[in-house]
């Protein structure tokens, strides 16, 4: 009879411990976070755009650094087609010189766009640079390199949208297009 209680009471103790361990466990796991996390700029762009009233502006949102080399959104809109790339940092006091390099350099980061959107019989010509750094309020909300690479700070990218001049699109170019890169990268057809 003894060994049956010296048992009962060793499995009693280890279930006893073994709970506790896992309810203190349970409870370091609900703890709050003090860990800083990087913020996710691509995220942030997109949530910008989605401001946007959706006709007439189109987005691909979110792309794979993968899929359009560095683009990270397309933005199909009255004023044309503009590839962006999201970076977390303040935005440069001076614009890109315009120099050669700096124009390839564009140029070749918008292809992939361009080639896509040129199933559409339409192409990008603007590549935009979103900075998610300090706000910069005195200035204006986008800097113009002149070379088809405009810096724009990320928390008035709208209100620099909004003043861009329309071109000559019709909202079913405007959707064409938005379907060529949305299936050029493997997403499903938005209008099927």
């Amino acid at each position: 009879m003894n060994l049956r209680i010296t048992i009962s009471l060793v499995v009693l103790a280890a279930l006893i411990v073994g709970g506790y361990t896992a309810y203190r466990r349970y409870i370091a796991s609900m703890q709050v976070d003090s860990e800083a996390r990087q913020i996710n700029g691509a995220r942030l762009t997109s949530e910008r755009l989605q401001q946007l009233p959706s006709p007439p502006w189109r987005f691909v949102l979110e792309i794979s650094a993968d899929r359009l080399g560095g683009v990270d959104q397309v933005i199909i809109g009255p004023c044309g087609i503009i590839a962006a790339s999201t970076l977390m940092f303040d935005r440069p006091e001076d614009a890109e010189t315009p120099d050669p390099q700096n124009m390839a350099n564009a140029a070749v980061m918008r292809s992939p766009v361009d080639d896509l959107a040129a199933r559409a019989g339409l192409s990008c010509d603007i590549l935009a640079r979103v900075y998610w750094g300090a706000p910069q309020p005195e200035r204006h909300a986008a800097l113009d390199s002149g070379a088809a690479t405009v810096a724009v700070e990320g928390q008035r990218l709208t209100d620099w949208l909004l003043t861009l001049p329309p071109r000559p699109l019709t909202p079913a170019q405007i959707d064409l297009a938005w379907q060529a890169i949305l299936t050029g990268i493997g997403r499903p057809d938005p209008l099927a």
